[in-house]
């Protein structure tokens, strides 16, 4: 084999190589991105629930205390 052709083959081989690697580390970050906006969706959705629920929580706590205000006498103190 000539010299020329030991090149060609070296660097195309060289060439492949790298363009293999290039392609699978994409494919594992983008993978990555992909579950991480996964996991963060679900913090948002978690987040929300629990908003929602200190809504309705104050809101069973406002009641409350309208009943309690209504049952008793509040006097301010001197």
């Amino acid at each position: 084999m000539s010299t020329k052709a030991k090149m060609t083959l070296g660097i195309t081989s060289l060439i492949t190589v790298a363009t293999v690697y290039g392609v699978h580390y994409q494919q594992m970050s983008e993978k990555e991105a992909m579950r991480l906006g996964i996991v963060k969706d679900e913090e948002r959705v978690a987040k929300k629930k629990r908003q929602d629920d200190n809504v309705l929580e104050l809101a069973v706590q406002q009641e409350l205390q309208r009943k309690m205000l209504e049952e008793q006498t509040v006097r301010k103190q001197e």
